[in-house]
């Protein structure tokens, strides 16, 4: 069992899945202090209980369902105020020379999962940043793969309906300068 072998180290194990660890719990929990706690807690859980992997799906699959229950139970426990947060430092997202359109869209995206549950996070994240197949993803949230591709379907619509620009005319200011001629 190779996947056992991964866990045998488990500083390795560790320091190879940590970011992803951390950032799946980001995603979820919107709060860089509040996701690293998580984080940690999951691995503590994971080593106390790493006797109980099977082995049936890739270690880290197993790390990121206890991570993805932790968040959302910690997200349940937290009072849902206003957070002011520089998610695309925590996501360590910064734009390099000639990309800031880039990491604009990037940070864009990353606000707009705001408006996602916590489990609508966990699995765009599990999705679209650590590419699980829905079947593992399944697996992680303890769900049916259907019910991951319609919870995918949905969020990513709403996603698209954040992202997408006031139509124009609409009053909402997209940051265009009007320039009228007053003479």
């Amino acid at each position: 069992m190779a996947f056992r072998d991964e866990l045998a180290d488990f500083a390795s194990f560790y320091e190879s899945t940590y970011q992803g660890a951390f950032r799946t719990a980001l995603a979820i929990m919107r709060e860089p202090g509040a996701a690293s706690d998580i984080t940690q807690d999951a691995y503590v859980k994971a080593y106390r209980e790493r006797h109980r992997f099977r082995g049936d799906a890739p270690v880290a699959a197993w790390l990121h369902r206890i991570v993805v229950n932790e968040a959302i139970s910690g997200v349940r426990k937290r009072s849902r105020g206003p957070r002011e947060i520089d998610m695309g430092t925590a996501w360590g997202v910064t734009a390099g020379p000639g990309e800031v359109g880039g990491a604009a869209d990037r940070l864009s995206v990353l606000d707009a999962l705001e408006v996602l549950t916590p489990q609508a996070r966990a699995a765009v994240v599990l999705r679209y940043y650590h590419d699980y197949d829905y079947a593992t993803i399944a697996r992680i949230l303890g769900t049916s793969a259907g019910n991951v591709g319609a919870l995918l379907t949905r969020s990513l619509d709403r996603l698209k309906t954040e992202l997408e620009p006031p139509p124009a005319g609409s009053g909402v200011d997209d940051g265009r300068v009007e320039v009228r001629d007053v003479r």
